[in-house]
């Protein structure tokens, strides 16, 4: 069993990006000071795509009531050369890329996409599966797959900010045998404290690790009611005496501030918390109980 997973999680600040190669800049900058730490991954937030509407000239005069049009002309043919450059990034750095989701239309309808780009080229995509009000406005729809994904020998979740708040997804990653969730978020305060909430309680319910990456800063689109986010990276952890960490916090960075949080993750230890600790959430349930209350 692998003993430890070394890990970045980005606080990244949103950027006013020129074109698709200053995006590539800022994202190799992050993943070289990542693996010059040792990490084997590299945990992105949600959209970190929307900087690349600021390389056209329309953006400074988007409304609420045009932004989608604005998403749908400029970003989607964006969508494949993104990919690229998130390949690209990892395979030479060495470093798995995970999140840096990316906003794009398919068949008439917006998806929030997620990425795993792996250090020998392969790819995997995870869709966000819940769509909120916002998202909602400019037709965006939730996928339909969840799946997990291995680094290093060790099972890796993804859920996409909002996600993390429905306990049922963790719960089927968990019945895959992931040990670690990592979670890509853009959000206000309100949202950012909703995602910390959420993802403590999914690492106790669980015995996992839960890493929160947030996209910060005001993107100043639309003008009328621009995108803002904040919040700090954080990893969350179970509570009970094999951490001793009575808070959950096993690691955070600064708020509001572009940085990078290097940890290492005991897996050793969240093992035993598993099996061996005072309190055993994963042992204790009673599924044919929850099934019978169902009915």
């Amino acid at each position: 069993m692998t003993q430890a997973l070394p890990i970045s999680v980005a606080t990244m600040a949103i950027r006013r990006y020129g074109d698709l190669p200053a995006f590539r800049s800022h994202i190799d900058t992050l993943a070289a000071e990542a693996a010059d730490k040792g990490s084997r991954v590299l945990l992105l937030p949600e959209l970190t795509c929307v900087g690349l509407l600021w390389a056209y000239p329309e953006a400074a005069q988007t409304t609420v009531s045009d932004v989608a049009d604005l998403y749908r002309r400029r970003l989607t043919p964006l969508f494949g050369p993104y990919q690229e450059s998130l390949r690209d990034v990892a395979q030479h750095r060495r470093i798995a890329l995970a999140g840096g989701s990316f906003w794009h239309e398919e068949s008439g309808k917006g998806v929030n996409s997620a990425f795993i780009a792996f250090p020998d080229g392969t790819m995997q995509r995870q869709d966000k599966l819940h769509c909120t009000r916002p998202e909602q406005a400019i037709d965006t729809i939730g996928g339909e797959d969840l799946h997990a994904f291995e680094v290093d020998g060790v099972r890796i979740g993804l859920l996409i900010c909002y996600d993390i708040q429905f306990p049922e997804l963790t719960r089927h990653l968990v019945a895959e045998g992931i040990q670690l969730l990592l979670v890509p978020s853009l959000t206000s305060e309100r949202g950012y404290w909703r995602v910390r909430h959420c993802a403590h309680a999914r690492a106790v319910e669980n015995q996992i690790y839960v890493c929160v990456s947030p996209l910060i800063g005001d993107l100043g689109i639309p003008t009328d009611h621009p995108v803002q986010g904040c919040g700090s990276a954080f990893v969350a952890c179970p509570i009970d005496n094999r951490f001793n960490i009575d808070d959950g916090t096993y690691a955070r960075g600064p708020a509001n501030a572009e940085s990078l949080l290097h940890v290492s993750l005991d897996l050793a230890r969240l093992d035993l918390s598993q099996h061996r600790s005072e309190i055993r959430q994963r042992a204790d349930r009673r599924p044919a109980l929850y099934a019978r209350l169902r009915t």
